[in-house]
């Protein structure tokens, strides 16, 4: 048994604080219970905050079993270069998984993602985010002004939209309808919930060239902010990051 915790997350953008951590640590202590975290966003994190492993909690530590990659940092997805982080005995465990399934990727996609590792400065990851906040403050701000309210994300690169305005009565139907009129795709946000209460959210992401957010930018806000169905208008100060961005 086990609690998976992603950090940042996908699709909301949550970044957990020590405090969270550690209240996930003692119900995890309390009931046995392994965790399981995705860091795959861990370079992704905004606005001063910083990325906490549950792994770096000595209480958990030969509990947790971290996961992540290079795929989203180095922007090569296609590569599935990823690892793993946990306590000898586990990894043993899914080493032998690992090498029935997987076997291992392939060598020189290995040396290259070490190469990055070991040669790109800090300046790497400052820029990297620097220009994935520009990037998200353009689109939160665009949202807000088509009357579909952002979450803003404190990590990761995607933005959850109440989609409540639009037609139709699942979050399928708003992101179609979405596309038909502005031709910017979305994600239902009913894929991201195992019950009900995804039907309203759209998820959308910003790991994209910042001339095509503009671009999608400007097509959001061709929906003007007016209710489809009541004619209603939607202020810009709708957005929820905190600062003016219209």
């Amino acid at each position: 048994k086990g609690i998976m915790v992603c950090t940042p997350a996908n699709p909301s953008g949550k970044v957990f604080s020590r405090e969270e951590l550690e209240a996930i640590a003692a119900a995890a202590l309390e009931h046995d219970l392994f965790i399981f975290t995705d860091e795959i966003y861990e370079y992704f994190v905004y606005d001063g905050r910083q990325h906490l492993s549950p792994g770096a909690i000595p209480e958990i530590a030969d509990r947790t079993i971290t996961i992540s990659g290079y795929s989203k940092t180095f922007s090569i997805t296609g590569w599935r270069i990823g690892y793993s982080v946990c306590h000898r005995r586990w990894a043993e465990m899914i080493g032998y998984v690992n090498d029935l399934v997987y076997v291992c990727a392939p060598a020189p996609l290995q040396v290259g993602v070490a190469a990055g590792i070991e040669q790109l400065p800090e300046s790497f990851y400052q820029h990297l985010r620097d220009s994935f906040v520009r990037k998200r403050d353009k689109l939160c701000a665009a949202l807000a002004e088509a009357g579909l309210k952002p979450y803003v994300p404190q990590g990761a690169y995607y933005i959850l939209a109440d989609a409540s305005r639009l037609p139709g009565r699942t979050s399928k139907e708003k992101a179609m309808y979405l596309l038909e009129k502005t031709k910017v795709a979305s994600v239902p946000g009913e894929a991201f919930f195992h019950d009900d209460g995804g039907e309203n959210f759209l998820r959308f992401c910003y790991a994209k060239p910042e001339a095509d957010i503009d671009e999608a930018c400007r097509r959001l806000r061709s929906l003007g902010g007016a209710n489809s169905a009541t004619g209603r208008r939607t202020s810009p100060s709708a957005c929820r990051c905190g600062r003016k961005c219209a």
